[in-house]
């Protein structure tokens, strides 16, 4: 406990973490992986790009039905997004069904509800089937309120809830964490150790006839049907292309005005018996506060706080978000000190629902998942079922609900509206901002956007000194931000995100920034000058 773990170089955690005193206590506790590399051309039924929650549980489903399935990742399959979660796997998500409701309507609601309860009956029965250790837990999962306006909002989603089919309660007279005063309370749900779930998954996949690739940094997806997947080494020609890179690298336009990234960070730190809370918790107030304990080797509990979320790349002071989720983890549980910090990324749809399934025309053979909203356990596993059904040609009656080539945005008009104006401030912002034209007081560990003979320059000063990108975001050119708590440069506007020497980290970006030759003069204090990109 409390070690910190040492992040190799390239792209071993490809997705989140380039600082190693940020990766997360799943991928600390769990050992690495050494499956292959891509290396020449290959042949196969199915490709799947990405070796997250999704990705590997699509290419189990499809290996044990006799599909020939090949699985590219870019960094070390379960590494990503999904090595970075609480790992909670509940179909009680917040307010969501109340949301679902006044959105769409009460078949939409109770739709989602079955999809979802169907990812957690799935995950509890592939542990089962195939013995996975990954410390499986029942709990019983709490949406807490702390004031009366909040309490209504809660007797709204747990009606809401019961008339989606799911047994909720709502309880005032329990021992509430956070001050709350009453809760929706959904029993039989889980918890579990992710990456351990994963590697298991992963196991069963490879066992069923599955290829695993890892360091396959997938560029294109070529074609229509057959399609050809271009990867660092080679490529992989197939039938049919499953995207479960959490931002989907194809339809990029399409997807662009239709999901919004947010970042959210956790802390983690062993916790006093006598304090440890009895479920999984999470608060519909502002701050966002989610937690849950998870068990350590050789006894004891971990308690796991996660929130504070925002808009990647619209923040000034990341650290500060750790700092407010510490106190929290200070004054509500007696934490003494924090061993463990990481942050993540979730996708949120405009419409309140996931996108799941064919994209681009009827029976392209290209699918893709994304838009989980927060809840990527249940909802990545939901939609790895959803897409095996999809490629084995079995109707699924829920599949309606996740239509990733849906085109309304009903209900959610102004949630559209508002996101994309955002995206437009800061493409537009980005470029009409003044920057400082040199690095006076950039610190070594620190990166600075600034502004040499006209052209936007991302500067990091470095144990070797001074480097320097475009400040350009290669999917579609805004102005990225230095994010201070993770050490990397983040997009604003789609949430591609970079390490300091611009190496792509998480898409939609597919393209690393691109180097730019400081002056022979620059210096630590001052640059002028012409910058020159290289190659």
């Amino acid at each position: 406990m409390g070690k910190v773990a040492t992040v190799p170089s390239g792209r071993e955690f490809a997705g989140e973490a380039v600082r190693s005193d940020r990766v997360s206590y799943w991928l600390d506790s769990a050992p690495g992986t050494t499956y292959g590399e891509l290396s020449g051309d290959l042949e196969t039924e199915v490709a799947v790009v990405g070796g997250g929650i999704v990705g590997i549980s699509v290419a189990a489903l499809l290996a044990e039905r006799g599909v020939d399935v090949v699985l590219l990742e870019a960094g070390r399959i379960a590494a990503g997004v999904s090595g970075f979660t609480t790992a909670k796997v509940t179909v009680g998500q917040g307010v969501v069904y109340s949301r679902l409701e006044r959105a769409h309507d009460a078949e939409t609601a109770r739709l989602f509800a079955e999809a979802q309860v169907a990812a957690l009956d799935h995950v509890r029965a592939f542990v089962a089937d195939h013995e996975i250790r990954c410390d499986l837990e029942e709990r019983s999962n709490y949406v807490l309120g702390v004031s009366d306006d909040e309490l209504d909002t809660l007797r709204e989603e747990c009606a809401a809830a019961q008339r989606a089919g799911l047994p909720t309660e709502f309880v005032t007279d329990a021992e509430l964490p956070l001050g709350a005063i009453g809760a929706v309370c959904l029993e039989g749900q889980a918890q579990f150790h992710v990456r351990k779930y994963l590697l298991g998954v992963a196991e069963a996949a490879a066992g069923a006839g599955a290829t695993i690739l890892e360091r396959a940094h997938v560029h294109a997806v070529e074609g229509d049907g057959p399609y050809l997947v271009r990867a660092g080494g080679g490529g992989v020609r197939a039938e049919r292309v499953v995207v479960a890179t959490h931002y989907p690298i194809v339809e990029q336009g399409y997807f662009a005005t239709r999901i919004h990234p947010r970042r959210s960070y956790a802390v983690a730190a062993r916790i006093a018996e006598d304090a440890v809370p009895d479920g999984m918790f999470i608060n519909i107030g502002t701050p966002t506060r989610s937690f849950r304990t998870a068990p350590l080797d050789g006894g004891g509990r971990l308690l796991i706080l996660g929130g504070e979320g925002h808009r990647v790349g619209q923040d000034d002071d990341t650290s500060g978000r750790y700092a407010a989720l510490e106190r929290a983890a200070r004054e509500h549980f007696g934490i003494d000190a924090v061993e463990y910090r990481w942050s993540t990324q979730d996708n949120f749809s405009v419409d309140g629902l996931p996108f799941v399934g064919t994209v681009g025309n009827e029976g392209s053979g290209l699918y893709a998942a994304t838009g989980f909203g927060g809840w990527g356990m249940t909802g990545g596993t939901m939609a790895a079922l959803l897409i095996a059904d999809l490629i084995g040609g079995k109707e699924q009656h829920w599949a309606r609900v996740f239509d990733a080539r849906r085109m309304g945005a009903t209900g959610a008009v102004r949630r559209f509206v508002t996101e994309n104006v955002n995206v437009t401030a800061q493409q537009v912002g980005g470029r009409l901002a003044s920057r400082p034209e040199g690095v006076e007081g950039l610190t070594q560990g620190e990166g600075r956007v600034i502004s040499l003979d006209g052209r936007d320059v991302a500067l990091f000063h470095g144990p070797d000194g001074l480097s320097a990108v475009s400040a350009a975001c290669t999917h579609m050119g805004c102005v990225v931000s230095w994010n201070t708590a993770e050490t990397t440069w983040d997009c604003p506007c789609h949430g591609s995100r970079f390490a300091p020497d611009g190496m792509v980290l998480h898409g939609p970006a597919l393209k690393d920034l691109e180097a730019v030759e400081l002056p022979t003069n620059a210096t630590s204090g001052e640059i002028s000058g012409q910058a020159e990109a290289s190659a």
